[in-house]
């Protein structure tokens, strides 16, 4: 929090509570595209934090930028969501996110800002570089199966047509070998019986794998592509509990450390009252 010299008139009075700003990739490849999420909460239900000013992208390409505002018991969270793309490598250095507001506890008007980020973008073959020699391990190793696998049924085939011969030279009549059917693949799920499983998985471990799999059963569910954004996914759906899950996964997802708690809770429950 700064203190600032200007005057006050026309702040707003705030009680902020948080204000973070977390990327999903804090390594990306050139033309790869990721997200910045930029999460408030007051304790104030308001409609909208005007106020909010976002940092300056700088040789980031800006890809679209959606805000999200819900409210519960506790006041509002609005989290806005910058999507960006790199367009040659680097070290990028977002600088942190900021609102001016009156201060209720002291009554002095002060500038509250966010933490600021480091990214590092990188070509698609240095990313690659480490993979590369296990890749060709791996490469190697499923030849050489192949080619120990087509030896060994070749052995098994030579093998069973001396035993015919031999068998039949003796008078003994051999049964044809019974040929077992493949079992049956895995049942096709529908999109709602994904997202009962992920939440399943989630209120077992709320980790982060499992939360972007709740998250992308959620935007499959809305019908928006997991790799969308939560604009996307709204605008596919008109059901209000489902919104609800959307918006709150994406709270779970970019909202504070300290807020992860109360995140989780809020969408294990706005999840459950959209499968009743």
């Amino acid at each position: 929090m700064t203190s600032l010299a200007a005057s006050a008139q026309g702040y707003r009075r705030l009680h902020i509570t948080a204000l973070s700003m977390r990327v999903d990739h804090r390594s990306v490849q050139v033309e790869q595209v990721f997200h910045v999420a930029i999460h408030v909460h007051v304790t104030e239900t308001v409609a909208n934090l005007d106020e909010l000013v976002i940092p300056d992208v700088g040789v980031l390409e800006p890809m679209g930028d959606e805000r999200a505002v819900s409210h519960a018991t506790g006041g509002t969270d609005v989290v806005e969501t910058l999507t960006l793309a790199a367009a040659q490598p680097g070290v990028v250095t977002l600088r942190p996110a900021y609102l001016d507001a009156i201060d209720p506890k002291s009554g002095k008007a002060l500038r509250f800002s966010s933490n600021s980020l480091r990214i590092v973008v990188v070509t698609a073959r240095a990313a690659g570089a480490s993979d590369r020699s296990p890749g060709i391990a791996r490469t190697f190793l499923l030849v050489f199966g192949v080619v120990i696998g087509g030896v060994s049924f070749l052995i098994a085939i030579v093998l069973v047509v001396l035993l015919v011969q031999s068998r039949r030279r003796a008078g003994v009549v051999v049964a044809a070998p019974v040929v077992v059917a493949p079992p049956p693949g895995p049942p096709v799920r529908s999109p709602r019986e994904d997202v009962e499983a992920a939440l399943r998985r989630y209120r077992t471990s709320p980790a982060n794998g499992t939360l972007h799999e709740l998250r992308a059963a959620l935007f499959v569910a809305a019908g928006a592509s997991p790799g969308g954004t939560l604009r996307d996914a709204l605008a596919e759906t008109s059901n209000g509990a489902l919104r609800r899950a959307l918006t709150a996964a994406e709270g779970a997802a970019f909202g504070p450390e300290a807020m992860r708690d109360a995140a989780s809770t809020d969408l294990i429950a706005a999840t459950e009252r959209w499968l009743a």
